[in-house]
């Protein structure tokens, strides 16, 4: 490098690494570790607001960096949904692990071989994950926080030139998910080839000529892919929910409001769920979300409503009906997706 430039870029390295540390010490001071979200930096006035939240991850991350860490499970490899989300849930100040099925996930929390778990409960498009219920139907874990993240889809490729791609790797659920922008741009015509993950799709046009990817960001950063278009999913109001599972349940706190997730078998006969419902009407308690899943023939519902699992009219409704499942109480972060 060339020696002028080289100095006045340490002395710039050197302003940063001042005002990192004197953004630590106030921190330190007042205890104020991991009280920013999101929502506060996209209220900074930056001009690319996603690419400063992660910037901040990383200060957060060198400033933490004695802190006590976390062992934390997700699902799928490096890049996925799922390890955006607990790294959003989390912070970068974590150990993060990839397990490769929902059950997994399940049975290495039960073994308490990590901390937490994220898992995919449900998308806004595609609606519950059968995999996440039938294993909360199996296991006796707890639900003790939500995570809810927006999914954009991006277009990654080899090449500099997109009409020299002639493969595109990704999940079918995603290449439906980005239908118009690939008719839009002729690529509905050149071969898709349909893969378990976008993470893999990404891994595969990275070490395939003339291929690209739709995936996440941060699967074609980490796999080196020239990242062509950025959120090309035909509906922008794309999201997923992820559940944080873990081994242990949390203590009620009078100052957070509370959300209950709950799974009831209910027998198949006429009027069944109506007489079910009609108990939470009397108590006073607002059902927000109830929804079918069959398991081997069996009916389940998916229940969510406002309160806590210990709140006095719901420990009466739990006594009454023992085929109810309560999967967590938990801070609630959104109404619904």
């Amino acid at each position: 490098m060339n020696k002028k430039y080289n100095t006045i870029i340490q002395n710039i390295d050197n302003q940063i690494l001042n005002l990192i540390y004197k953004r630590y010490s106030i921190l330190e001071e007042n205890e104020l570790f991991n009280k920013f979200d999101e929502a506060y930096y996209k209220k900074l006035n930056l001009d690319n607001k996603e690419k400063s939240i992660k910037l901040f991850n990383l200060i957060n991350l060198f400033e933490n960096k004695n802190k006590k860490q976390n062992k934390i499970l997700y699902l799928g490899p490096s890049g996925s949904y799922t390890q955006d989300a607990a790294i959003k849930k989390f912070g970068l100040l974590n150990s993060f692990f990839s397990v490769n099925s929902i059950s997994n996930l399940f049975e290495e929390i039960e073994q308490e071989n990590a901390d937490y778990a994220i898992i995919p409960i449900e998308n806004s498009l595609n609606g519950l994950v059968n995999d996440t219920l039938n294993a909360f139907l199996k296991y006796n874990l707890n639900v003790i926080g939500e995570v809810i993240l927006d999914i954009h889809h991006t277009f990654a490729s080899n090449c500099e030139d997109i009409n020299k791609v002639k493969t595109i790797y990704s999940k079918d659920i995603a290449f439906d998910q980005c239908s118009i922008f690939l008719e839009k741009y002729n690529l509905h015509n050149i071969e898709h080839i349909y893969v378990e993950s976008t993470t893999k799709a990404a891994n595969l046009a990275s070490i395939n000529p003339n291929s690209a990817a739709i995936c996440s960001d941060i699967a074609a950063f980490n796999n080196h892919l020239n990242i062509m278009f950025s959120s090309i999913e035909d509906n922008p109001s794309n999201k997923t929910r992820f559940f944080v599972l873990s081994k242990k349940d949390l203590e009620k706190k009078n100052d957070i409001e509370y959300k209950t997730s709950f799974l009831v078998e209910l027998p198949n006969i006429s009027g069944s769920l109506i007489d079910f419902l009609q108990i939470f009407k009397k108590e006073n308690i607002n059902l927000y979300k109830i929804k079918s899943h069959i398991t081997k023939g069996i009916s389940n519902f998916f229940i969510e409503f406002n309160g806590h699992k210990n709140d006095k009219n719901v420990k009466k409704i739990l006594k009454k009906y023992k085929n109810i499942k309560i999967l967590g109480s938990y801070k609630k972060e959104v109404e619904d997706i």
